[in-house]
């Protein structure tokens, strides 16, 4: 039985609240909240470039009306340590002497996505080891998700993964050198998702497709394959101060703070296109995967 009523219906880790914070779809839990609908629909996809020359670009969740078509992104933590600078979004993590580690931040695309073609221009956080930077399509509903990470140790790295119902596979995992320090320049992260294949590439260069016939599973007869509606999402945090061993060992460990230290992320533009695949069809350079001792662990 639901503890939420009409004035607060939606349901959330333990409250209930009317604001796009509780009721947003693949926030709110269905199965807890006052009714069926007290939930949020999902918004559907969106295409569009987000140049991030507006204030509006990004709001905090709890400031958003639910009109994907006012603005195009949400900061999801509390307190709010995105902004909009210079036509950028930046993404800032600084100290948490209560926590004894880096608190970051999060934004997730106000609408959703089922397929499409996403790229991200983006100068990383990549400059001491522990720092974080991702951008990801994720459902948080079923664990699904596809991404690029990257971590301060190795800079002119980037990570490639995906994720089937949140199934921990360091087989799906890997690892690239893209020429360069990711922290110094913007590059244009890709990400294709189409319902027979994922591809990541970088600068318009595919660095990997994964096939969905490839993902079949023998043992419990299934495609382990990210198929589910989810949302686009950029975010920076702690990995080396996160208190998990595997996740330590992976970011790079200890995260060096000060109590004036600050980690940026930035990010120039998005451009989303719904159910689209065009670099799928593009003629363009393959890139050897790095080889890499170490493994991640999903705490993004």
């Amino acid at each position: 039985e639901s503890t939420c009523n009409e004035w607060a219906p939606c349901y959330r880790e333990g409250y209930c609240d009317a604001n796009a914070m509780f009721c947003m779809w693949d926030l709110c839990d269905a199965t807890k909240s006052y009714n069926s609908t007290s939930c949020w629909k999902p918004e559907g996809c969106l295409g569009q470039t987000v140049n991030f020359d507006s204030s509006s670009d990004v709001v905090p969740v709890k400031q958003f009306s639910g009109n994907p078509n006012t603005n195009a992104f949400v900061s999801v933590f509390e307190p709010d340590n995105t902004k909009i600078e210079d036509g950028k979004l930046v993404l800032d993590m600084t100290y948490d002497s209560a926590q004894k580690k880096g608190f970051g931040a999060t934004v997730h695309a106000s609408h959703t996505i089922q397929y499409g073609t996403v790229t991200a221009r983006i100068k990383t956080a990549a400059i001491a080891k522990g720092v974080v930077s991702a951008f990801i399509i994720r459902s948080d509903q079923v664990g699904d998700e596809i991404d690029f990470e990257w971590v301060g140790k190795e800079p002119n790295t980037v990570e490639t993964n995906f994720f089937y119902h949140d199934i921990l596979n360091y087989s799906n995992s890997k690892y690239f050198d893209i020429g360069g320090d990711s922290s110094a320049d913007y590059h244009d992260y890709t990400i294709v998702w189409d319902p027979d294949f994922i591809s990541w590439a970088v600068d318009g260069k595919t660095l990997r497709t994964l096939k969905r016939e490839d993902t079949y599973n023998k043992s419990a007869k299934e495609y382990r394959f990210p198929a589910a509606e989810g949302r686009v999402g950029l975010s920076i945090w702690d990995g080396g101060n996160s208190g998990a061993e595997g996740t330590e060992e992976w970011a790079g460990t200890p995260t060096p703070w000060t109590d004036s230290t600050v980690y940026q992320m930035f990010v120039d533009s998005i451009t989303i296109k719904c159910s689209g695949s065009d670099l799928a069809n593009s003629e363009s350079d393959t890139v050897e995967p790095a080889s890499s001792d170490s493994q991640q662990t999903s705490d993004a």
